[in-house]
């Protein structure tokens, strides 16, 4: 299916890495011109240097951190800058920084989580749509986590600051439609990112099996995760969620709340 994406410019906030940089890899070879966001530069350079030998697509790589005031929205502005549009805005920073319960966390874990998930958010969309009302519309696309309707007790910062999320969209979702914004959210189950690696790691040591198996068979036996499709999923696999809705094939798509899990039981 041709996306419609050809030549027209998206920013990926944390598309240096794992579901974002899968998504990037996508889009230019669909032909889009695409601006990977994340902290190191040094590394975000060289992953960006990787797609325009792979696509020939232009990528083009900025520094920001959406921890911080002013640095994500700096990253994007000089993006669509540089594209002179932009057409859709992709967030996938954010990992799970720790496993604690409510009287585990402190209010310097609390204040880490807001700020990683909550407010990267939060700027981000903030510096991207003004970009998107002058292109005459475009498309943003959020990462939740499945977890938002699967509590579990360690992941109590995480999933709480991952529903703050999928209820921001949703509010951009009706904001924004009239400008021919739309906005929706991904809820991944486990992927297999590069933030994974180390649990990966310990997964094949202790069953002696190839990785994919190894972290499938921990995720089933020893984080208890019913998955219908009894494995994790792959980075690519999401990519293909998150360009379609960044797409004009999901033209009249706004305000979903989208599972991409494999199969939970919520």
């Amino acid at each position: 299916m041709d996306l419609g994406v050809k030549d027209k410019a998206y920013v990926i906030v944390g598309g240096v890495g794992g579901m974002g940089f899968a998504t990037a890899r996508l889009l230019a070879n669909e032909g889009a011109r695409v601006a990977i966001i994340g902290r190191k530069p040094e590394r975000g350079e060289e992953r960006a240097a990787l797609l325009r030998d792979e696509t020939g697509a232009e990528v083009r790589m900025f520094t920001g951190d959406g921890t911080q005031k002013g640095s994500v929205e700096a990253a994007i502005d000089n993006a669509a800058g540089h594209f002179g549009r932009l057409d859709g805005l992709a967030v996938t920073a954010g990992t799970l920084q720790t496993r604690k319960s409510i009287l585990e966390l402190a209010d310097e874990d609390w204040d880490d989580y807001f700020q990683v998930h909550v407010m990267t958010t939060v700027r981000s969309c903030r510096a991207a749509i003004p970009h998107l009302q002058k292109a005459g519309g475009g498309s943003i696309v959020t990462t939740a986590a499945y977890s938002i309707r699967a509590q579990k007790p360690p992941l109590l910062g995480y999933a709480t600051m991952k529903t703050a999320v999928a209820s921001l969209t949703k509010n951009l979702a009706l904001t924004y439609g009239a400008d021919n914004i739309r906005a929706n959210t991904v809820c991944p189950g486990f992927v297999a990112t590069e933030s994974a690696q180390v649990v990966i790691d310990m997964a094949v040591e202790k069953y002696d099996l190839p990785p994919m198996e190894a972290i499938s068979r921990m995720m089933v036996e020893d984080f208890k995760m019913s998955v219908a499709m009894n494995r994790v999923g792959e980075p690519e696999e999401l990519a293909d969620l998150f360009a379609f809705l960044l797409s004009s094939r999901a033209g009249y798509l706004t305000g979903a709340v989208i599972n991409c899990d494999g199969g939970t039981q919520f």
